[in-house]
């Protein structure tokens, strides 16, 4: 591996701790104010993730997004903005006007993003 490919692996790992590091602050911060606070994160930012279909016996149809399947860095984003907010099945992350449910699973996968769209 080149110096330069090196260099640019290192930057991409920190670009990603920061951004870690953000979302935690962020989520911190809520918890001492109470008044919601939106992440900046908008569903588009979801939305532009490639998306699989799967089915469940107990959850029925949902999707999930897979770290290979997609760009790291949006990827990453939506997974850090997940992991920040505790998102789990019974406690996902939703804003108002979201189409979508949005979680992680990291008992069992730290290498994918679950959704499943919001009854109208």
């Amino acid at each position: 591996m080149s110096e330069s490919k090196k260099v640019v692996e290192v930057l991409q790992e920190y670009l990603a701790a920061m951004e870690n590091a953000c979302a935690v602050l962020a989520q911190g911060l809520k918890r001492l104010d109470p008044a919601p606070q939106k992440t900046g994160l908008s569903e588009e930012s979801f939305n532009s993730l490639k998306w699989e279909p799967a089915k469940g016996e107990r959850l029925g149809e949902f999707e999930c997004a897979f770290k290979t399947s997609n760009q790291p860095d949006p990827w990453q984003r939506a997974f850090n903005v997940l992991k920040s907010s505790s998102a789990t099945l019974k406690d996902h992350y939703s804003q108002e006007g979201f189409a979508y449910y949005y979680w992680l699973y990291l008992e069992k996968y730290s290498d994918r993003i679950f959704r499943k769209r919001k009854v109208k």
